[in-house]
């Protein structure tokens, strides 16, 4: 099995949100936001955040958009294309919580501190593309992300989630 950072060719440090954001258009991915401390020559604390980004083998920037949208952003594919290689049990290992209505389940994919949880490590591709918007498919369940959530959807009956 592949190591979630085999795929990585170069790894960049950002101290700002633009040369963070200049790396994402030029095909890296992030890997990580933390926050650094510092005591200045005074005395006093200061804080700052640094984007730890990787740039993939073979991601260049016409590859930003995926592959599967039209130029307007709309989905041009079944949903269930291109979902990336993961063990689904690194998932199903998770303590999952039902919705009150039935309809799917959650549970936490970062730390208190805002970082993704160690055991989650190996899916952080998955994730990187469940939190920018792409719902994916891995074994019987529909995925997404938003903030320190993941969520999923059972699949059957022939219903997308």
């Amino acid at each position: 099995m592949e190591t979630p950072y085999a795929r990585i060719t170069e790894i960049r440090e950002a101290q700002t949100t633009e040369e963070a954001n200049d790396c994402l258009s030029n095909g890296f991915v992030l890997i990580k936001a933390v926050e650094k401390r510092d005591i200045d020559s005074l005395g006093r604390q200061a804080s700052s955040i640094i984007y730890v980004l990787g740039k993939l083998k073979g991601r260049n920037p016409t590859q930003l958009q995926p592959q599967n949208q039209s130029p307007n952003g709309h989905d041009t594919t079944s949903p269930l294309a291109e979902t990336p290689t993961l063990d689904p049990s690194i998932l199903e290992n998770r303590p999952w919580r039902q919705y009150e209505n039935g309809s799917g389940e959650w549970t936490f994919i970062t730390s208190q501190d805002g970082n993704l949880l160690p055991e989650l490590e190996p899916a952080t591709e998955f994730i990187q593309r469940l939190l920018s918007g792409e719902e994916l498919t891995l074994g019987n369940y529909r995925y997404r992300a938003k903030d320190k959530f993941l969520k999923r959807y059972p699949l059957g009956n022939g219903q997308s989630a």
